[in-house]
Parts: structure tokens; sequence; C-alpha cells
């Protein structure tokens, strides 16, 4: 598989710039009791774009990471771990649990299948604009999203290695290949943070087409 540490690294370099940016818009690291609406819903329009990014860089990074094969010593009917990854009848799967992941920051990718026929459709980074009263809203759920992002940046290789279990597991039960739609709205970031942003759905896609073809159903 293609190494892509260099981007890898220089992407989550951009993402971590970025999050400082947008916690001193809103001068988060002081811990402010409440914001106003407008300044929340642009911090949390900000964080989504962040966080879209990190995910897919952290996908990215998983996607090249060879796991071991798992060895179990065999029981009387001399049943093993397959190189596939696939659990035989009798043998746990120590790789089931995924382990504990920051609140409302899931990186595991949806399970899709390529778009519909006639378009590749996008995926919005930006946030909708809400009217009504600018009223102070708490900012400990604001503060608490960017506190989750900024865990995941602080250690990737350790939540890469987590996602790479995970896909291994969806490999062996014949999931779909997810699919990595393009990102609109990339000329709103930064520059480097836009370039990163627009490589990703190729690169992540090219790395999943060695995806294998989901198990016929035989039901």
């Amino acid at each position: 598989m293609t190494d892509h540490r260099a981007f890898i690294t220089q992407g989550l370099e951009a993402a971590r710039d970025a999050l400082a940016d947008a916690s001193a818009m809103a001068n988060l690291h002081l811990l402010p009791a409440g914001l106003s609406r407008s300044l929340k819903r642009r911090c949390m329009a900000r964080w989504r774009v962040i966080a879209t990014i990190v995910r897919r860089l952290i996908f990215l990074m998983a996607l090249s990471i060879e796991l071991p094969m798992i060895r179990h010593s065999p029981d009387k009917s001399g049943i093993v771990m397959t190189k596939s990854g696939m659990v035989m009848d009798g043998v746990e799967d120590v790789t089931a649990s995924f382990g504990p992941q920051p609140r409302a920051f899931a990186l595991v990718p949806h399970k899709c299948g390529p778009p519909p026929p006639g378009g590749l459709g996008t995926a919005s980074v930006g946030g909708t604009s809400q009217k009504g009263l600018d009223g102070p809203v708490p900012a400990a759920p604001v503060i608490a999203q960017f506190r989750a992002l900024l865990k995941v940046l602080r250690d990737p290789e350790g939540h890469a290695l987590r996602l790479a279990r995970v896909l291994r597991r969806w490999k062996a039960r014949g999931e779909a290949r997810p699919y990595i739609m393009p990102v609109r709205g990339n000329h709103r970031l930064r520059p480097e943070l836009g370039v990163v942003s627009s490589f990703l759905p190729g690169l992540l896609n090219a790395s999943l087409a060695q995806w294998p073809l989901p198990l016929p159903d035989t039901s």
C-alpha cells in the first residue's frame, strides 16, 4: 500500500492549528460559562470541518496498518484463527471491543456502498444558518467537543490501530466497502487544510480499491 505518512502528518498538524484557531475565536481556553448563539454556531461549524478531516486522516492511517495474524491455542477440535481474520466457532474474537471513543466523536466510517448512479454526491463541511435570538447558551458542550477532538489529535496512532481492527472485522464479515464522498466548501478553509481535504477522498477510495467483495447472500 502507498505510504501516505508525510501527507497524514502534515494534515494532522494543519488540523491542530485550525482547532487552536477555532478555540481562540471563542476564548474556549479560558473556559467561559456561556457563548452567544451565533458564536456557538460558528465554533461548531469549524469543529465539524476539522472533525471530518481528522476522521478521514485516521481512516487513511488505519488502512495502511498491517495487523499481525492473531493466533489462538487450538482446542481439542483444532480450531484456530484463520489468516483472513475470521473466527471459527468456539474461539473468542479478542478484537471484538473497539474500546471507548471520545463522546460525540466516533471514528468508525459509515458502512455504505458506492453512490447511486447519476452523481457522486457531496458532503458539506459548513453549517446551516439558523435565525433566532442570540442569547447566551452554555459553553460546556462546545468545550467538551473540542477536548474530545484534541484528545484524538494527541494520539492518532492509537486510534488508527483500533480503527484498523474494526476494518479487519468488517472485511471478515463481508461488509460492503465504505465510500468517501468529495467535500464541498474547501475554499473556505485555510489553504493547507483545504488542500488536505481536497485530496483525502481520492486517496481513501484508491486505498479501498482492494476491499474484498461482499459475501453472497445465501439466505
